[in-house]
């Protein structure tokens, strides 16, 4: 079942519909993607999901479906970088299936040490703030790695991977902590500003956004949302729908075509 964001009104909490820590995945759809180093799509991939599983086994297994959506899709995944919880289950799920080349992570330099698969394939010789980590090889299980210096650094470099991406191509947000909240939205405010024009989904699992929906829905009714802008985020409460979602995602009215020289 697919709806918009605001349809079914107050109150619905919907959980984590951040890009970033949320899904950080990149949905890419990319027919000749072993032939690019990275992904064109964000799996918000920019679906973003959280680095914890949650509490309901319906999470991990949403999350390893998605891949398996994705993989029939011949799509790209961008996520945030990590091995652990959704973000890493859904990065493994894929490179399993196969299709090592099809990820691409991001990950920041600091948060290594909490992510050991990511430590020991680490290069800590390079001064770059921005390098390629680990090619696809047997010792890794999560695709390609790239640390970065800081978090918008990881955010710019996800976003500039999903706007290469084809039709199709987008944010997916999988429930999620602060983090995830945080970059879903920071996607919807980049979409409204103009920065970025692609699709962003919330899949709300287990119920999971129906909190956040409800504060979209409120803050429309309210006016502090134009109608022109309640759009911009779309809710999916069915995985196998999501890349659809994505291929069917308007534009709202009321977005800005502002012109961004570097975000």
């Amino acid at each position: 079942m697919t709806e918009n964001f605001f349809s079914r009104g107050w109150p619905y909490f919907s959980g984590n519909l951040i890009l970033g820590d949320i899904i950080q995945w990149a949905l890419i759809p990319n027919a000749s993607r072993d032939a690019v180093p990275f992904p064109t799509t964000y799996a918000l991939t920019p679906s973003n999901c959280g680095a914890q599983p949650g509490a309901s086994p319906e999470y991990v297994a949403t999350a390893r479906e998605f891949a398996s959506q994705l993989h029939k899709a011949n799509a790209r995944l961008i996520y945030g970088g990590g091995t652990r919880g959704l973000m890493g289950g859904i990065a493994r799920e894929m490179v399993s299936l196969p299709a090592p080349t099809a990820v691409q992570g991001f990950i920041p330099e600091a948060l290594i040490a909490k992510h050991p698969e990511a430590s020991a394939i680490s290069t800590r010789n390079s001064k770059q703030a921005e390098r390629q980590v680990s090619e696809v090889d047997a010792q890794n299980n999560f695709g390609n790695l790239t640390i970065v210096s800081d978090m918008h650094t990881r955010k710019r470099l996800m976003l500039e991977q999903v706007l290469q991406g084809g039709p199709g191509s987008g944010f997916v947000a999988m429930p999620g902590g602060y983090g995830t909240l945080e970059e879903v939205a920071e996607m919807i405010t980049w979409n409204q500003l103009g920065i970025h024009d692609k699709g962003i989904v919330i899949l709300n699992i287990n119920e999971f956004w129906d909190g956040v929906l409800a504060w979209f829905a409120k803050a429309v009714e309210q006016k502090f949302v134009g109608q022109g802008n309640k759009d911009i985020a779309v809710e999916c409460t069915d995985v196998r729908e999501v890349l659809n979602t994505l291929n069917m995602y308007k534009l709202g009215e009321g977005r800005l075509n502002l012109v961004w020289n570097q975000i």
